[in-house]
């Protein structure tokens, strides 16, 4: 690949100066919102690709600095060239990123928020809209909606961004795929049906296979991750989600499969296999893991058709990341796509260098059993060496990313590949032949059958192995894993020493231990679990209670699992001393039951015992499987939070012993949390005017509006006697009217600033020695 010399006898292929710049340039976009001039950027790259160039150094690693000396006299061209590609692919990174993200923005504004007629095409997973605007958007509707080209009465909202700690951003989510929010659907108006190409490829990946299998194999294979369903989490928590999108590897098999009857046609097969490349993302779609796939493709087959007989895997590994950030600027951000890159860089740095070190495929004896020994321990050894260098460089990502790092991912990705690598040709040519026939498709079920099932069953084993559970990890964690991560590549070629490898971890280990969290105890999060509460008290010495869990009345959404689970190991939370279940309402105590599964819980904290409340029966009798205990709270009592040392307390003081004639929520437990003696926070639960009439409550410095704002909750009485400083409402959307105007003009006629979870997300409260408060909002995005 052509490139440029720098200093004396140092090569520089054009790809690293360009993928750096492009790098750079979208985060300064990112970051600040700017854009560099589109000229400005051509001509820079267009300079700096001249003297590249000019410096005839393909595949060579002399300087022809004499030569360009007597052209430009007063330069050093090689510097120069370098600086000049970084530069214009840099400005050329920002420019695009910018303009990209602020075009979908504008011409989706003018039409927020307003019920209204819209045309376009749906293709199964996005809608292209025509009119009023053109701009692609998510559908969400209540009801299914077909391909085809569609007419809708809906509403145009942004999609919501991080909500909670260790949430999932939607909004960066669309954005990085091209679609600027969400579309409401609140009736089909007209439907013209069109199964298109894609649509017949996707049926006969799907054609006889049961829905999860279905779900697996068009992911694998078409890079489509719709209908996946339950098999993320087990993908997930087993190290195998590199699995449910369409990657490099899969790519390869399938080239490979493509090359072999091409192999008479010399020099041009290369050719052949770029344009079947290109073919084949035009037929199945533009999804990111396509793009990134194909990118790394192409890179590769430039290197070989360009490498003058020469493969350059950096080169090549470079010239695919400039491919993929000029193609999709906005994917740079996207998990899946930092997780490629970072595993093909981990198989450049250490696959080679171990297998030398571990002597792979090395042996005596020439005999059956010789080589057979040989063959297996090559296979074995050789599989968990890829896996592991495959997975060294993301670990912090990983672990920051999805809350924790499962231990048996190596070994379970040793078995998974290879059977992926099966898998993934078959589910194409079922798809092939769903195009001229589904029933075709369908003949080749059971071979997909015998090759997809084994991968559900091995993710769903590694999901029950064990795992390490981690908190968000940020700029500096992943600094110094980086920094750990560099040095094990140089002790691996041999030229670091064992000691010194130890000394780097230490000091790694300790840069980031010393740095301390991010959000230092003690505090009290509100998380935004929508219609429901769920509160995290955080104290001193890794002492944590939870006060309900959220819930969904009317849906099968697991609230626990999807938002409160991600938070608790977010934020470094893996036992729990005290889980609060206030009372018996779905939207408080469904989730702690996904909590009580998954997380240590020393005592669970209840209210009265509901007979005919299946729900609340559910709570108990998993409590008593997982080894909980389970204590009824009664008026009265003080809850020692960490012991005496620590000096926190949570006073009940509601509901009293006799509760007969109380609803649900005037059982609720009300509690009152003290810090060093001062009374910090007062939680209510649901509980409404007649039970805060008869509470003996100090003033606090934080209140939770009772039963999520209700006008009959958080009344003159309970303000006054309480003082608070702040005050926060945990709401979603709802039909109840909550958070009632009166509670709102209530608590601002008190003088109470007051954050709404609905609208700001999650809120922290700092607890302070003094009693104070101070308080963080979550960084939303759009809603």
């Amino acid at each position: 690949m052509n490139g440029v010399a720098v200093g004396r006898g140092l090569f520089v292929p054009w790809p690293f100066p360009a993928g750096a710049g492009l790098t750079l340039g979208i985060c300064a976009a990112a970051s600040h919102g700017g854009a560099a001039s589109l000229v400005v950027g051509v001509v820079l790259l267009g300079v700096g690709a001249a003297l590249a160039g000019a410096a005839r150094l393909t595949g060579a690693r002399r300087s022809s600095q004499p030569r360009l000396r007597q052209v430009l006299p007063l330069l050093r061209p090689s510097f120069v060239s370098v600086a000049l590609i970084a530069a214009g692919t840099g400005s050329l990174g920002l420019e695009r990123y910018a303009a990209l993200s602020q075009r979908r923005t504008d011409r989706l504004t003018p039409f927020l928020d307003q019920p209204m007629r819209w045309e376009g095409v749906f293709d199964g997973s996005t809608f292209t809209a025509v009119s009023p605007t053109r701009v692609r958007l998510a559908l969400v509707s209540h009801t299914e909606v077909h391909e085809g080209a569609l007419v809708l009465s809906a509403t145009a909202r942004l999609a919501p961004g991080k909500r909670n700690p260790g949430g999932f951003d939607y909004a960066g989510h669309l954005q990085r795929r091209g679609m600027a929010g969400q579309l409401f659907v609140d009736e089909v108006v007209a439907t013209t049906p069109v199964v298109s190409v894609r649509e017949r490829l996707r049926r006969g990946v799907a054609a006889g296979l049961p829905p999860d299998l279905a779900g697996l194999m068009a992911a694998m294979t078409l890079g489509v991750r719709e209908d996946l369903g339950a098999l993320r989490g087990p993908f997930t928590a087993s190290g195998l989600a590199h699995l449910l999108s369409l990657s490099g590897l899969h790519f390869g098999v399938l080239l490979a499969a493509a090359a072999l009857p091409l192999r008479r046609l010399g020099r041009a097969r290369v050719y052949v296999l770029m344009a079947l490349t290109v073919s084949f993302v035009a037929l199945v779609g533009t999804a990111p893991s396509v793009l990134r796939a194909a990118s790394m493709t192409l890179a590769a087959l430039i290197g070989l058709a360009t490498g003058v007989g020469r493969f350059e895997p950096w080169t090549v590994l470079m010239l695919a990341l400039v491919i993929g950030l000029v193609t999709a600027p906005q994917m740079l951000f996207d998990v899946s796509f930092q997780l490629s890159y970072l595993a093909l860089a981990g198989l450049l740095l250490f696959t080679g260098p171990l297998a030398r070190r571990l002597a792979l495929g090395q042996g005596t004896g020439h005999t059956a059993r010789a080589r057979a020994a040989r063959w297996l321990r090559t296979t074995v050894l050789g599989g968990l060496v890829v896996s592991v260098a495959a997975q060294l460089p993301s670990l912090s990502l990983v672990a920051g990313t999805f809350g924790t790092v499962p231990l048996a991912g190596p070994l379970v990705n040793v078995v998974a590949v290879p059977i992926a690598a099966v898998a993934v040709p078959l589910g194409l040519s079922a798809g092939l032949l769903g195009i001229v026939a589904e029933p075709l498709a369908a003949a080749l079920k059971r071979m997909t059958l015998v090759a997809a099932r084994p991968l559900t069953w091995l993710a769903e084993a590694g999901a029950r192995a064990p795992s390490v559970w981690w908190g968000e990890v940020g700029w500096l964690g992943h600094v110094c894993w980086t920094a750990f991560v560099a040095a094990a590549a140089l002790f691996v070629r041999g030229r670091l020493r064992p000691r010194r490898l130890v000394l780097v971890l230490l000091c790694a280990g300790g840069v980031s231990w010393a740095a301390g969290p991010s959000h230092p105890r003690p505090d009290v999060w509100f998380l935004d679990v929508g219609q429901g509460d769920a509160i995290l008290v955080r104290l001193t010495g890794g002492y944590e209670v939870l006060i309900d869990g959220g819930g969904s009345p009317f849906s099968d959404d697991d609230v626990g699992r999807r938002v409160v689970l991600p938070a608790l190991r977010a934020l470094g939370v893996d036992a729990l001393e005290v889980a609060v279940a206030t009372h018996a309402d779905a939207d408080h105590i469904e989730g702690l039951i996904s909590v009580l599964e998954e997380v240590r819980v020393g005592t669970l904290v209840t209210g009265p015992e509901v007979p005919d409340n299946p729900l609340d029966a559910l709570l108990r009798r998993t409590a008593d499987r997982r080894g909980v205990a389970v204590h009824v709270a009664r008026r009265g009592e003080t809850l020692v939070l960490g012991g005496p040392a620590q000096a926190a307390t949570l006073e009940v003081l509601h509901p009293p012993a006799d509760v007969r004639g109380a609803s649900n929520n005037e059982s609720s437990v009300v509690l009152l949390l003290r810090v060093a003696g001062q009374a910090v926070a007062l939680f209510t639960g649901d509980a409404g005017e007649p039970t805060e009439a008869r509470l003996f409550v100090p003033r606090v410095a934080l209140l939770q509006a009772g039963h999520h704002g209700s006008r009959f909750s958080t009344t003159d009485h309970l303000l006054r006697a309480t003082a608070p400083r702040l005050a926060v409402v945990s709401v979603g959307d709802n039909n109840y009217g909550h958070p009632h105007p009166d509670v709102l003009a209530r608590l601002a006629a008190h003088g109470v600033p007051t954050y709404v979870t609905r609208e700001v997300g999650a809120v922290r409260f700092a607890l302070d020695e003094d009693g104070s408060v101070t308080t963080m909002v979550t960084e939303t995005g759009g809603r």
